[in-house]
């Protein structure tokens, strides 16, 4: 007994001693980190693969390139470094593997593969039960089955008439307040309006108007591209987006004023589901809520818990924020390197004139479709704007994947990225030039596929791009209007504007750029 009441004793001064627990816990953390270390570079499933010891010992190693490295989101480039000296399959971090390889871009990301998404990354946006960020395969097929018909080819095309009204009151203002006038446009702007009038109209049958913005700075459209500068912090923070939602909105627009805008559109699509919801419940329908995104939710075979306010909501903040940036800077890098090379503004200048001879009577969208110049402005307006610019990570608890030699086992993250296969000089020759010529008379790879199997801006398999069709019609459409009607000469402006400087999710350019400006005659 008196062994154990000594026992006790020391127990209750260990108790009493808030500093020595405190060393002990920290010294019991310090050895446990450092056990688990060891082990993922000695004795974990992936040891054997390929890559730097300090990737596979801990996940703040990636944190550091993505959150920590000036500017951040600098892992996309650190890891191609490390693919030129490992060779094409890298391990990054503890649990994932990196692939650089363009022909297996579509072994990964396969129609047959169900693969799953990772669960620590669904929380990034805000939208945990949107369909992009869903991490279950069975869950988002359907939630994606449920869209399928409304984003189909045919349904886009039968709303074009609403985006060339968009365009032309897009091309009413620049011939009002810009044409001839000698006043600077900033092109990044206006196609972020635009993109986001034709996207929030054909989603939801609102007119948000956002070509009036004053010169077409749109605090929203800035406050949602701004979004993404905590992206990295809070996927690999968790308990910051956690602060951030536990905030009042009113602290939030003290210390981020155009986050106001964000909040009042959430506002106004939270009343419009709410009063579609109440509607449907007495068995009726809104005229106006017919052809949404909503009621293409809500007449689905989906269970009652995707069609929740909560959950059409996040489908709502999904379809702006993944919808109108990446079209936004595609025709801006687009425009850029029009106008930048005056060969390629000259041949298309004369395709559009020569297919259009009355610019106040544009043709359907699949005639513009049969214009191959255009068609390959598009197509490298898309391939060096890279749509999504971080790997896409996918994991399965069922299957096992081989490349080459190795076997990557289960519970393995797999990544591969857009950008690295846009950039492959063995795909696309001077892949950093913009060549349209790369995209006449239907081209093949020297793999002898045709060249398109290589352009993977909107993704590959169950989770590719569900907006790529009203994508390329919103491209067509803008491009052809924009650059029949007008002629534009830049200003000051520089390739640094539609470079990749750092892979915020999205492709961002260097922040203390002026954007691609012109003035339009």
């Amino acid at each position: 007994m008196g062994v154990v009441q000594d026992l006790v004793v020391h127990f209750k001064s260990l108790v009493d001693s808030p500093l020595l627990l405190c060393g002990i816990a920290t010294t019991l953390s310090i050895v446990y980190f450092l056990a688990l270390g060891l082990y993922r570079i000695t004795l974990h499933p992936l040891a054997k693969f390929p890559g730097p010891k300090l990737a596979a010992f801990t996940q703040w190693y990636e944190t550091y390139f993505e959150v920590f490295k000036s500017p951040g989101g600098q892992f996309l480039f650190h890891y191609r470094k490390l693919h030129e000296q490992y060779g094409p399959i890298v391990r990054i971090s503890p649990n994932e593997i990196h692939i650089q390889d363009s022909s297996f871009f579509e072994d990964l990301y396969s129609q047959s593969l169900p693969w799953d998404k990772l669960e620590q990354w669904q929380h990034r946006f805000g939208n945990d039960t949107g369909l992009f960020p869903t991490p279950k395969h069975h869950v988002h097929h359907g939630r994606r089955v449920a869209l399928n018909s409304f984003f189909s080819k045919r349904t886009i095309t039968e709303a074009t008439p609403m985006m060339q009204e968009q365009l032309d009151k897009l091309c009413g203002r620049l011939r009002r307040e810009y044409q001839g006038t000698g006043k600077v446009l900033r092109f990044d702007w206006m196609w972020g309006c635009i993109a986001s009038d034709i996207i929030v109209q054909y989603c939801f049958n609102r007119g948000y108007r956002f070509i009036e913005a004053p010169d077409f700075r749109s605090q929203f459209i800035q406050a949602m591209v701004d979004l993404l500068d905590v992206v990295h912090v809070v996927a690999h923070f968790p308990w910051v987006s956690t602060l951030m939602n536990a905030l009042p909105e009113k602290v939030v627009e003290v210390f981020q004023p155009g986050m106001k805008s964000v909040n009042h559109y959430n506002h106004e699509m939270s009343s419009q589901i709410a009063e579609i919801l109440a509607i449907k419940a007495q068995g009726k329908t809104r005229e106006a809520d017919r052809n949404t995104v909503f009621a293409a939710l809500l007449d689905s075979d989906l269970p009652p818990e995707d069609k929740s306010l909560r959950r059409l909501h996040h489908e709502a903040f999904t379809v702006i924020g993944a919808g109108f940036d990446t079209t936004r800077f595609a025709m801006t890098v687009a425009s850029y390197h029009i106008l930048s090379t005056p060969s390629i503004y000259h041949r298309l200048r004369e395709e559009l004139k020569a297919a259009i001879p009355d610019p106040t009577n544009m043709p359907s969208l699949q005639e513009l479709e049969r214009l191959p110049y255009l068609t390959g402005c598009i197509q490298e307006g898309i391939r060096l704007s890279y749509g999504v610019v971080q790997r896409g990570p996918r994991i399965s608890d069922k299957f096992t994947l081989n490349y080459k030699s190795w076997v990557i086992p289960k519970n393995t993250a797999i990544s591969m990225d857009i950008y690295s296969v846009h950039h492959d000089e063995a795909i696309f020759p001077d892949s950093f030039t913009y060549k349209p010529e790369r995209w006449l008379a239907d081209p093949v790879a020297p793999d002898g596929r045709k060249l398109s199997r290589y352009m993977v801006a909107f993704g590959r398999g169950t989770r590719s791009c569900l907006g790529i069709n009203l994508a390329y019609a919103e491209m067509y459409i803008a491009l052809a209007n924009i650059y029949r009607r007008f002629e534009f000469e830049l200003y000051e402006t520089g390739r640094e504007s539609v470079e990749l400087y750092r892979d915020m999710f999205l492709p961002h350019v260097r922040p203390d750029t002026q954007g691609v400006r012109v003035k339009v005659f």
